[in-house]
């Protein structure tokens, strides 16, 4: 349940200041509390304030950060994957018309995730054999039903993506978290199906991001230190049908984007200035 009484003005100082105590209360392990409204309601006033946050500086920031987690967390060694997911990037970030993503996205990113490694084919083709989710024992959708299953997943894209349109444009913040919570059900979805062979992870998650930059939602990673965390939230959203932890999950890694890749970079180079500034005001005394 979303808290929708949210109508009030901040300026960025108050931002600032909202989202250095959020980083404190993270230090100090007081989130995930009983407040289940505190990263919604970070996560709308950030886009209360910011009707058009600096994006390019997001994803630059982003890029540089996530490759390492994401190749930690799927457990990757082979630098030809790193090269790969590498690529998936530069294409997940090109700046493309919302009206051409579409379900089928996915088949291409898998296509370049593979797309360094000596066997490129094993890129953008649907497996042909059962398997079970990594650590879950949860049975994937029958493989002979794969391709129907996406195809069904046409129009829920299609749907998705004309609200992060919507929302973009009008910066309708009230919609926001709804937006998200679409994302994360698609992706829970497509994890549950298991289209490819490996590589479902990660290709899933770089769709996920594509459709939150439709949003002008920041990129999120999952950090080495919250895999298990991770799995937890994925696994009980795949046996239980209960998304509500996945969901919260990503509200949360949403509020650690928008401080490390905006809020910190920011306070950083205020802080440069400010020394700036008083090292050339002291040197014109002198």
């Amino acid at each position: 349940m979303e808290n929708n009484n949210f109508d009030i003005n901040f300026d960025d100082s108050f931002i600032e200041y909202i989202f250095l105590n959020y980083q404190r209360r993270k230090k100090e392990k007081k989130l995930y509390s009983n407040d289940n409204y505190i990263p919604q309601n970070i996560i709308k006033s950030y886009y209360a304030i910011n009707d058009n946050p600096r994006f390019e500086f997001l994803l630059t920031n982003f890029r540089r950060r996530y490759l390492y987690n994401e190749n930690i967390i799927e457990d990757v060694h082979e630098i030809h994957e790193r090269k790969g997911l590498r690529v998936v990037y530069e294409y997940v970030h090109e700046d493309k018309n919302p009206k051409d993503i579409n379900i089928y996205e996915i088949l291409k990113i898998h296509q370049l995730l593979y797309s360094k490694s000596p066997h490129p084919e094993f890129g953008g083709s649907f497996r042909n054999h059962p398997i079970f989710l990594p650590n879950s024992g949860v049975e994937t959708e029958d493989w002979s039903y794969i391709p129907q299953k996406i195809a069904a997943l046409y129009p829920v894209v299609k749907d998705v993506v004309a609200l992060g349109v919507e929302i973009k444009k009008n910066n309708d913040v009230k919609r926001i978290l709804s937006f998200v919570d679409k994302c994360v059900e698609l992706n829970c979805e497509l994890i549950r199906i298991h289209p490819f062979p490996d590589g479902n992870g990660r290709t899933m998650r770089a769709f996920t991001n594509m459709l939150f930059r439709v949003a002008n939602v920041p990129p999120i990673y999952v950090k080495i230190s919250e895999r298990d965390e991770y799995g937890r939230a994925m696994n009980l959203a795949l046996t239980e049908n209960d998304l509500s932890h996945i969901k919260r999950f990503y509200y949360y890694k949403i509020c650690d984007s928008i401080y490390e890749l905006d809020i910190k970079p920011k306070l950083e180079m205020k802080f440069f200035k400010e020394k700036k500034d008083s090292f050339n005001t002291k040197k014109k005394k002198n």
